[in-house]
């Protein structure tokens, strides 16, 4: 069986994200971890990132966010958007 959508996905805006961690020490489902690539642009400035795939939908994230930096968007709207679609499967 799979697992139902939930109606709104935390998607994050890595150019103001800072990687203070206050999302990933709140997350219920551990689907917010710091970016752990060095090829990728801002490893060095120790930005975060959402695994959208394991999401719920809570909003805490967003809620404890320092810097605006997270939104919780309606999941219809992300699967619309080919960008961003291909990261939820």
């Amino acid at each position: 069986m799979a697992k139902k959508r939930p109606k709104q996905l935390a998607i994050l805006d890595e150019d103001l994200c800072t990687g203070c961690e206050a999302c990933i020490t709140v997350c219920p489902v551990d689907c917010i971890d710091k970016i752990s690539d060095p090829a990728h642009p801002g490893y060095a400035m120790g930005l975060c990132t959402i695994d959208m795939n394991r999401c719920i939908g809570c909003k805490l994230c967003a809620q404890v966010c320092p810097w605006d930096c997270i939104t919780m968007v309606p999941t219809d709207e992300v699967l619309s958007n080919d960008k961003v679609a291909v990261l939820v499967e």
